[in-house]
């Protein structure tokens, strides 16, 4: 590959987040949404043992439901599987208080984030088809050494 098919192959886990997370409020979120709630310190010692995890203060899953006093929200985990090195995804639902809710986001398209990985892509894949059509048809390169002049009969 040549640098510059390098450099923008290189570019694109760059720009690989699609999605960005908006402030919202819970009202204004349907249920099955993705969002991310980010809760007070007491909410998280008491999510932190439900979920698995050492730090529970940002809660990323799907809203299931916007009740009067709160959120439902599935949250997957991860936990150790039975056999051997293996993990599963469980989904557990919690429910958090308003009053816990520090902030509440939902994940939302970045549409200039996701055109740009669309057209460095196009361009990329546009780029390797004409150069493979077209690039080096014709054009034997000789190894390099000398000719068949220099090599002496066999007796």
């Amino acid at each position: 590959m040549k640098p510059r098919c390098l450099s923008i192959a290189a570019l694109l886990p760059l720009l690989g987040a699609c999605y960005s997370y908006m402030p919202i409020e819970v009202s204004a979120v349907r249920p099955g949404a993705s969002v991310r709630a980010r809760v007070s310190p007491p909410a998280a010692l008491r999510l932190a043992p439900l979920l698995h995890v050492s730090d529970a203060r940002v809660v990323s899953g799907t809203l299931i439901d916007s009740i009067a006093d709160g959120v439902l929200v599935e949250v997957p985990t991860l936990v150790p599987g039975e056999v051997g090195s293996t993990f599963e995804t469980l989904h557990q639902r919690v429910s958090i208080a308003r009053s816990d809710l520090v902030e509440f986001e939902t994940r939302k398209i970045d549409r200039f984030r996701t055109g740009a990985i669309v057209g460095v892509a196009a361009i990329a894949a546009s780029v390797v088809i004409v150069r493979a059509l077209n690039g080096d048809a014709g054009r034997d390169r000789v190894p390099p050494g000398g000719g068949t002049d220099l090599l002496r009969p066999v007796r």
